[in-house]
């Protein structure tokens, strides 16, 4: 009688263990559901301030580094938006700028950076064809990351 017992007691345990892991898969499925849906917003907001122009990741900028060139076919406000950080643990505050530079002319517009941040700011480029110079004046290597993006 005693095995009878135990026999249904961990039918029910498995009963209700397989009823536990199909409700965290449902609820799974609907959190993957909702970052789909989250990231589509997302996307369908940057596409809403405007076209990105250029974006890059770079995970070190020791002193100097240049990007790819993007062009500009008329007269366009856009807006540069830059996060850095040190990529190894110092207590130096990144120092660093980001340049848009036309080609032929070497006309620039540029953006410091001073601490690990955020940083957005607002620029009219005429047409031409571009590219960002990324410098550091930091002690350490710092990870930069962005967009310039059209308002």
């Amino acid at each position: 009688m005693l095995r009878g017992k135990f026999k249904n007691t961990l039918l029910c345990a498995v009963a209700a263990s397989a009823l536990t892991i199909g409700t965290q898969a449902a609820f799974a499925s609907d959190s993957t559901q909702n970052s789909i849906q989250k990231l589509s917003q997302e996307k369908v907001q940057a596409n809403a301030q405007g076209q990105v122009l250029i974006s890059f990741d770079i995970s070190r900028v020791d002193r100097w580094h240049n990007s790819e060139t993007f062009t500009v076919d008329s007269t366009k406000s856009v807006k540069l938006k830059v996060n850095t950080a040190n990529i190894v643990w110092a207590p130096v505050y990144p120092d660093s700028k980001v340049s848009i530079i036309r080609l032929g002319d070497r006309k620039s517009v540029s953006m410091s950076i001073v601490a690990r941040d955020y940083k957005e700011e607002d620029f009219i480029l005429e047409p031409g064809t571009y590219y960002l110079e990324f410098a550091n004046y930091a002690s350490v290597p710092v990870y930069m990351r962005g967009s310039v993006v059209e308002n």
